[in-house]
């Protein structure tokens, strides 16, 4: 590229697994950030941590930590400072973690009676693959393998942080005329207009729900995810990648009212 809008910036790939969707009563589990400082210097802070409740089973066969994994290991509270670091005036990389990585580690950020700092800018894949309009489906998963970027154990929070890290240089390859203009006018373009809409051509609303939530939207034969980490993707894609995905959605610690659940389960064995 003949301007590239992140160089002498920190960068880093940013990634969480929690205990659930829910910012209000669920708790990280793991954090991952992940890139180079603005002198080059390797970035890589990643840890467990005692998420102080519970984990349920149908997130663990999400990610895979289990309560015995992170029993008596630090809260989250023991690791702002470093944190706190490696935020401040940082290019903040992630899949839809402007919905939801950000605003979550925020509300965990409150917990401690602390102020989440003020990055220099996010970058989100999932805004990005929708500006640059491409096919979807728009789950990491699904674009890491349009873009050849090895993606092993997904939802591993270090996994998925260097992953978007990666993606994010391959779509700038891929169609660098966007990324040709300052940082912050990079941000405001991704930002910009509805994002839905703007890419998609239809925006969630466009589609009829599924479920009485709107969380699932019928687009033809299939069904698409409005929520959640693989949202963009469809049902026959993510069941395809990451089938545990599939059976917590259809559980009792899923998203989904009970009706729907059944729908959802008649759906699928059809």
């Amino acid at each position: 590229m003949s301007h590239d809008p992140l160089a002498g910036c920190r960068v880093v790939g940013f990634d969480l697994e929690t205990t659930g969707l829910s910012r209000r009563s669920h708790r990280i589990v793991q954090f991952a950030v992940l890139g180079s400082d603005s002198d080059g210097t390797p970035i890589h802070y990643e840890a467990l941590v005692d998420p102080q409740r519970s984990i349920p089973m149908d997130s663990s066969r999400v990610h895979g930590i289990h309560d015995a994994d992170v029993k008596g290991l630090p809260a989250f509270g023991e690791h702002i400072d470093r944190l706190d670091e490696l935020f401040e005036d940082a290019v903040i990389v992630g899949h839809n973690v402007r919905r939801f990585d950000w605003p979550f580690i925020n509300d965990e950020y409150l917990r401690f009676g602390r102020t989440l700092p003020e990055p220099k800018a996010i970058i989100d894949t999932l805004e990005v693959a929708r500006k640059l309009r491409l096919p979807r489906p728009h789950g990491l998963g699904s674009l890491c393998k349009n873009f050849g970027v090895s993606l092993e154990n997904a939802h591993t929070a270090g996994a998925d942080a260097a992953a978007t890290l990666l993606l994010l240089w391959r779509m700038m390859e891929s169609e660098p005329k966007p990324f040709r203009r300052p940082l912050q006018d990079l941000q405001t373009w991704m930002t910009g207009g509805n994002d839905s809409s703007d890419a998609l051509g239809r925006g969630y609303d466009d589609l009829e729900p599924f479920d009485s939530r709107g969380r699932l939207r019928l687009d033809g034969d299939d069904i698409v995810l409005a929520f959640g980490r693989h949202r963009g993707d469809t049902l026959a894609t993510v069941r395809a990648i990451d089938p545990e995905y599939v059976n917590w959605m259809r559980s009792p610690n899923g998203p989904l009212e009970a009706a729907d659940r059944k729908r959802l389960s008649e759906w699928l064995t059809d």
